[in-house]
């Protein structure tokens, strides 16, 4: 090749421009706005249960605000933590994401490793909506109220099983603070996610459960599953005939609530703009209308608001956690 110093005039001063050109590619893909393609958001539960059921609503909602496919894929297994270890490991790119409860803040208390670092190896951007869990037995079962239930289940310890989605879970946590206040032991029998405990509810294999509204709101409905009381703090806005579990026994709260995040060191610009994305969604009126009839009460909270709200709620649990035997190992 010739040197640049003996080519003719007009080819030299092409070569900047060449050069200029050559970079744009580079350029233009480190300008790229994100997304520009599909974000794969994992839901570590196996289909049917609440969060998989908002998950959901809130990947169309993103793919509206955003402008790309937010794809749902169920990673069920190991009360969560399969799913949720599976984008900890992934590249902190923003199209991998994480849809999940409160439970991840209790993980380091339940499990001896469960294979990441809440704290360290997430970024939680946005809360979404929480919901009481209700208080739900099969027909079968000759209680008709709150109070009828604590009688029974006082005068027969060890006679009944509640089933959860599996041993830790928000709804094990519940059944356990019910228990320690109520002064009852009902036997937990853990199933393979939400969807096959309501099954065995429905079919009679067990007696009780603390379900998320989502989950089982057709059902009572339906006839097929009786509602008792909802695990609030207080009265439910979508059950206001419906008395919260504190109402018997002071101090009884157990709430779930639904989280997105991310890989820790995703880029803050992508952060900031799922959050955003996050924040409009939420503030559709026909959004929120969609959630609150299948039973979801839309609160948004940012990554910072919802950082530290994870943070109380695992400050609340930790200590009550091994008082009630609880694990999950």
């Amino acid at each position: 090749m010739r040197p640049a110093a003996t080519l003719p005039l007009a080819r030299r001063a092409l070569l900047p421009l060449a050069a200029g050109l050559a970079a744009i590619p580079t350029a233009l893909r480190a300008q790229t706005p994100y997304p520009d393609h599909a974000i794969r958001m994992v839901v570590p539960y196996t289909p049917g249960g609440g969060t998989d059921n908002l998950g959901r609503l809130v990947a169309r909602a993103l793919s509206e605000q955003l402008g790309q496919s937010v794809v749902v894929e169920n990673r069920g297994g190991a009360g969560g933590n399969i799913g949720t270890q599976n984008i900890a490991l992934s590249p902190a790119d923003g199209y991998n994401l994480l849809f999940t409860g409160n439970g991840i803040a209790i993980s380091n208390v339940l499990f001896r490793n469960p294979g990441f670092d809440w704290r360290a190896d997430f970024v939680h951007v946005a809360r979404f909506a929480s919901t009481p869990m209700l208080l739900v037995v099969n027909p079968s079962l000759p209680a008709r109220n709150l109070q009828e239930f604590i009688a029974l289940a006082r005068a027969n310890p060890g006679k009944f099983n509640h089933g959860t989605p599996g041993a830790g879970t928000s709804q094990h946590l519940a059944a356990a603070l019910f228990d320690e206040l109520a002064g009852t032991r009902i036997t937990h029998i853990p199933y393979r996610g939400t969807a096959p405990s309501v099954t065995a509810l429905v079919a009679g294999e067990v007696e009780v459960m603390f379900a998320s509204v989502s989950a089982v709101e057709s059902l009572i409905r339906d006839g097929k599953i009786r509602a008792l009381a909802n695990t609030a703090g207080q009265r439910a806005r979508a059950w206001p005939d419906l008395p919260a579990i504190a109402e018997a026994l002071p101090g009884y709260a157990a709430e779930l609530w639904y989280t997105m995040a991310a890989p820790a060191r995703t880029p803050t610009p992508v952060v900031a703009r799922l959050e955003e994305a996050a924040r409009k969604a939420m503030e559709d009126r026909t959004f929120q209308t969609v959630l609150m009839e299948r039973g979801f009460d839309p609160e948004f909270l940012g990554s910072a608001a919802l950082t530290a709200a994870l943070d109380e709620d695992n400050r609340r649990w930790a200590p009550l956690i091994p008082r009630l035997g609880i694990t999950a190992d």
